[in-house]
C-alpha cells in the first residue's frame, strides 16, 4: 500500500505492507506534474509504516526504473520509521540519490517535514 500527497511543493508518501508495480500508478503521474511545474528538485517525506515489508520484485523493478530516470530531480528525501533496519538502508540508499536522503524516528515527523522543506531541523532555520 502507497499513498502520496502534495503539499506546498513537498511529497508526503505513507508505504506499508508490501509494495507492487500498481503501487506506484499514483505516485509516478503525482512526482512528474511537480517535477514539471516547479524548477530545480523535488522534496518528499517518506513515511514507511510498522508493517512495511519492502517490494515485491515487479513494485522493485517499477521503482529502480523511476529512480534512474529522476535520479537529479530529487530534492531532500526525508525518511521516517521506528525500525533500526529502516536507518540502516537509508544509510545504504544515500549515496544513489542526487538530493541528500536522511532517516528519522517517527516521533520526529515535524523535524523531518522542516529538513526535506528547508534543510534545517532549527525552530528559526
Amino acid at each position: 500500500m502507497l499513498t502520496a500527497r502534495e503539499s506546498e511543493g513537498l511529497i508526503f508518501i505513507e508505504a506499508g505492507e508490501k509494495l507492487g508495480a500498481e503501487d506506484f500508478d499514483a505516485f509516478v503521474p503525482l512526482f512528474e506534474r511537480i517535477a514539471q511545474r516547479t524548477p530545480g528538485t523535488v522534496p518528499m517525506l517518506i513515511e514507511l509504516k510498522s508493517d512495511f515489508s519492502g517490494w515485491n520484485i515487479g513494485g522493485l523493478w517499477r521503482d529502480l526504473k523511476f529512480d534512474i530516470r529522476h535520479k537529479d530531480q530529487f530534492g531532500r528525501i526525508a525518511i521516517v520509521g521506528h525500525k533500526t533496519w529502516v536507518e540502516w538502508g537509508t544509510k545504504c540508499s544515500a549515496p544513489l540519490f542526487s538530493g541528500d536522503m536522511r532517516y528519522f524516528d517517527l516521533k520526529d515527523i515535524e523535524k523531518a517535514e522542516k529538513w526535506a522543506r528547508t534543510g534545517s531541523t532549527e525552530k528559526n532555520g
